[in-house]
């Protein structure tokens, strides 16, 4: 039977692995708005008339307020101990450790875009065919425009924390395999950081 601590902690764990999946659809979109255009407003148009979206943006928020908890609870437990032990495993790994350190950080700046993204382009949502058109008007701003980067460089840095010391909770984590997850978890992190960056600017400037 599983106590509480080890319960949160594969209840984080999961939770952010629903997130990943989220992250990897809506990137999909992102990148299917640079390629077709009109492809892409078609999508959007048949996405938000879909009449399960309210019960999967209910989900998907749900997993996310459960996510912003436990990982706030975690960080605030792990200061008080000082962290040693994580850091101990890290002391070579300088790019693990900084993650680490601001991850608090990382995961304010991602949930300010997340709210500040979904009252641009959800909340309420773009006429029909507007979605591509709305999301260029509002990256005009400079000020959106560094919040956007800055969102994409956060989830490269809170993935690079996050999936590595998931699959630790989840007790996947191993001395003949932390290297290779390592590297998986850092390359994961690359993709999606940067392509995130790379489509804002793209959008913004196509």
């Amino acid at each position: 039977m599983l106590d509480i601590e080890t319960f949160t902690q594969k209840l984080q764990s999961y939770s952010g692995l629903v997130l990943v999946f989220f992250i990897a659809l809506h990137l999909a979109g992102v990148i299917l708005a640079g390629i077709n255009p009109d492809a892409f407003e078609i999508y959007a148009s048949n996405l938000h008339s879909n009449i399960f979206l309210p019960y999967f943006e209910i989900v998907l928020a749900t997993t996310f307020i459960i996510h912003i908890f436990l990982t706030f609870k975690k960080v605030l437990r792990n200061r008080s101990s000082g962290n040693n032990a994580i850091l101990k495993t890290r002391r070579n790994d300088y790019l693990g450790v900084l993650a680490s350190k601001v991850q608090p950080f990382t995961g304010v700046i991602l949930a300010s875009f997340l709210i500040i993204h979904l009252l641009q382009l959800r909340f309420p949502s773009p006429a029909d065919n507007l979605e591509l058109t709305s999301l260029k008007n509002k990256l005009e701003s400079v000020h959106i425009l560094v919040l956007y980067s800055l969102a994409s460089i956060s989830l490269f840095f809170h993935m690079v924390q996050g999936i590595e010391s998931g699959h630790r909770s989840l007790g996947i984590l191993s001395p003949s395999n932390s290297l290779n997850i390592r590297y998986i978890s850092r390359f994961i992190s690359i993709f999606f950081g940067l392509s995130y960056l790379i489509m804002t600017f793209y959008l913004r400037f196509k």
